[in-house]
């Protein structure tokens, strides 16, 4: 059921299946009343499919939404913005921010390969999500080393993390953040 409210693309396909099923049953029966079936049809199926894709709330848009957000206030080097999709009891990755935002700066972060499982049976409910980051950094400042680097570097990075549903219908980031940079571009 979550491909029909999650891809726009099968709403497409099926929009122009039944065109096409339209187009041969007007060709075998080429009245008035036929030619209007085999038009509203399709516009019938594209209409409900948009409807539904942009109707219905899904996990799966909710986590890419709560994702493409963090990306933003990352690329923004918003201290605070980024802390808003972090919880509060997230202690841990909470510091882990923090201290990664005071020496790096991501000119740009970009995800893919989103994969995820929601748990629905507990409150609140838990999702675990893995993805591949693609981002651009540099350093802010030298480090006691002399460590400085002002173009941006090309970087991918693995996360699998744990998000935690909130009252609406967003998703904040618990302590189980874990994140492999050592993956080859």
């Amino acid at each position: 059921m979550s491909i029909f409210l999650d891809s726009l693309w099968i709403w497409i396909a099926l929009t122009i299946g039944a065109g096409a099923i339209g187009y041969f049953v007007y060709q075998y029966d080429p009245r008035g009343r036929t030619f209007g079936i085999a038009i509203g049809v399709p516009f019938l199926v594209l209409l409900i499919g948009l409807v539904l894709y942009y109707g219905v709330d899904t996990d799966r848009k909710s986590i890419s939404r709560m994702l493409t957000g963090l990306a933003s206030e990352i690329e923004q080097d918003d201290l605070d913005g980024v802390l808003n999709y972090i919880s509060p009891k997230a202690s841990g990755t909470r510091g882990i921010a923090r201290i990664n935002m005071g020496v790096y700066r991501l000119t740009s972060a970009k995800f893919r390969n989103l994969k995820f499982k929601v748990n629905q049976l507990i409150s609140p409910p838990l999702a675990e999500v893995s993805f591949l980051a693609v981002v651009y950094w540099k350093t802010k400042h030298p480090t006691a080393d002399g460590f400085a680097i002002d173009t941006p570097q090309f970087q991918t990075v693995q996360f699998n993390i744990e998000l935690e549903k909130t009252n609406g219908n967003s998703w904040l980031v618990t302590d189980k953040c874990e994140f492999d940079y050592r993956l080859q571009p």
